[in-house]
Order: structure tokens, then C-alpha cells, then sequence
């Protein structure tokens, strides 16, 4: 009696606009510099899962079956151009939530954004989220500002979101967030600045009288100088120096500072710190730092 032959099961085929294929050490080192230089962040091999898992998607989209193809892809000019920023959307860290780091939220009491105001003289208070990811820290400066100037009231306020990616970018000026991420913000800021999303689906938006008080703009940390267009009161730089060289920090926080007013408030992640006598700052705690004369 003839006797039955298993049959391999056949590989699963990639889910659409998905694909199964693997980054090998070269390209990823390939791609790893290339990271370096249009971010400044730093990939160690520890990264290359990560890597691969978030650019599949972009073989995909570029008709690719390997990642050494896409790597050769980014080495062109005309294609580097065309895939940048498609390629940087999907390689920066977006992780965030409203009021992040209690301590820098603590510190900025009504009284003392009302002292930064007046600071400001005829402007109002003029505030900046540096690497604002999807605009949770952002929303959150703009309720504790509005929260201190009474509505607008008191003194005008404005608040600046840049972030190197344009997807990010487009969350913050829509505004939308899932139901669970408002357990952070206070009770009375939910009451005020929460509606229900426009989708239906559980969801919320800040209200549009919130958001109108956001400028966005698109800013890579790594260029030469940043063109904000205002002086600063407070700049938030949180939890993103962490992914640059020593020498990179620096040189970013030094150019922040040149948007910074003496007297003003620079923030910086609870991980970061700063060990140059050269920055003109003074330390107040908790990687508050106030930005002095010269």
C-alpha cells in the first residue's frame, strides 16, 4: 500500500503593500549612515529589526524586492530627492503623550508663564516645541498657556511645532488622538480643549480654538541654522538629543539657544544633559535651563 507523502506548506505570501525581505548587514549599514546624515541620529546594530520592520513598506512603494535595492536606490541623486523624506518619516522615533515629564509641567505654573509673558513685553508668550512628533507636547504648552493667559485674554500666546517629519506634522494640525491618550491631561485643560473626533470612532480633537494658536513648520535639527521666525520664550527640546553624538547635542542646543531670549526656559528629556561651560545657560534642575545674557 502506497504511503502518503507530507507536502511542505507553502510560504505565506506578504500582505499587500508588505514585504518579506530581509536587511542584510550591508545595506544596513548603508542605510544607517544615510540615517546619520539626514537626521543625525545614530543607529547601532541593535536597530536593524526596527529598521527593517518600518521600511518594507517603502520597498513596496518603490517597486523593490530587496533592501540592497532600495539602498541603491537612496544613493542616487534622483532618487534620494524623490525618497527622503518618505524614507525619514519612517525611520524617526514619534513616541510621546500629553504631559510628559509631570516635573517641567510642574514647573511652569501659572504665575511663571505669566512672568515670561511679561518678559516678552508686547508679543505675549511665545513658546516652541522643537521636535514635536505628533503634537502631543505641543497641545499641552498651548492649554497650560492658555490656561494662564484667560483665554487669550491676559496676554497673546502662540506656540511653534516643527518636526523633521511632514506625516507627524499633518497629526498635529488635525488634532486627533485616541480616547486613552487624555487619562494624562488634567480634568479641567479635557474639559475645556476636548471634543469628540470627527471619525466617530472613540477618538478626540482639540478644539479648533486651541489649535488655532499653533504655527507648524517643518525643521531638521542637523541643518546649519533654523529660521523659526520669532525669539523664544520657552523651548521644550525633549527626548531627542539622546539619539545624537556628544558633539551633535551640542551643537543643537547651541543653536537653540540663539532663538532663546535671556530669561528664557529651555527644556530638555530627563536622560539629556549638557556639560559645556560654553552654552549660555544656567541649570535650574529637573533639565530646566534658563538662558542667560551673551
Amino acid at each position: 500500500m502506497p504511503t502518503a507523502t507530507a507536502k511542505a506548506a507553502p510560504s505565506p505570501a506578504p500582505a499587500a503593500g508588505w514585504s518579506n525581505a530581509t536587511l542584510d548587514a550591508d545595506s544596513f549599514r548603508s542605510l544607517a549612515l544615510l540615517v546619520g546624515e539626514s537626521c543625525g541620529i545614530v543607529m547601532s546594530d541593535l536597530k536593524r529589526t526596527m529598521l527593517e520592520t518600518r521600511l518594507r513598506r517603502r520597498l513596496v512603494a518603490n517597486g523593490l524586492d530587496s533592501f540592497r535595492a532600495y539602498a541603491a536606490l537612496l544613493r542616487t541623486p534622483e532618487g534620494l530627492e524623490r525618497e527622503r523624506q518618505a524614507f525619514i518619516d519612517c525611520v524617526v522615533t514619534n513616541q510621546t503623550s500629553f504631559f510628559r515629564e509631570p516635573p517641567h509641567f510642574e514647573h511652569l505654573t501659572v504665575e511663571e508663564l505669566r512672568r515670561l509673558a511679561a518678559g516678552g513685553r508686547e508679543h505675549g508668550l511665545r513658546l516652541w516645541s522643537a521636535a514635536s512628533s505628533s503634537g502631543q507636547e505641543a497641545y499641552s504648552l498651548a492649554m497650560i498657556a492658555d490656561r494662564a493667559s484667560e483665554g487669550g485674554r491676559l496676554f497673546p500666546f502662540s506656540v511653534l511645532a516643527t518636526d523633521i517629519s511632514l506625516r507627524m506634522l499633518r497629526a498635529v494640525r488635525e488634532g486627533v488622538y485616541a480616547a486613552e491618550e487624555a487619562e494624562t491631561i488634567p480634568a479641567p485643560l479635557r474639559q475645556r480643549h476636548l471634543l469628540p473626533a470627527p471619525d466617530g470612532k472613540g477618538g478626540f480633537q482639540i478644539h479648533a480654538d486651541l489649535r488655532r494658536h499653533l504655527r507648524l513648520g517643518q525643521i531638521n535639527l542637523m541643518h546649519e541654522q533654523y529660521m523659526p521666525g520669532q525669539v523664544m520664550d520657552v523651548i521644550f527640546c525633549r527626548n531627542v538629543l539622546i539619539y545624537f553624538k556628544p558633539e551633535d547635542q551640542l551643537a543643537v542646543v547651541g543653536k537653540l539657544c540663539r532663538h532663546l531670549r535671556p530669561g528664557g526656559l529651555l527644556f530638555l528629556g530627563h536622560s539629556e544633559s549638557l556639560r559645556s561651560a560654553e552654552l549660555p545657560l544656567r541649570l535650574l534642575g529637573c533639565n530646566i535651563y534658563e538662558r542667560l545674557e551673551g
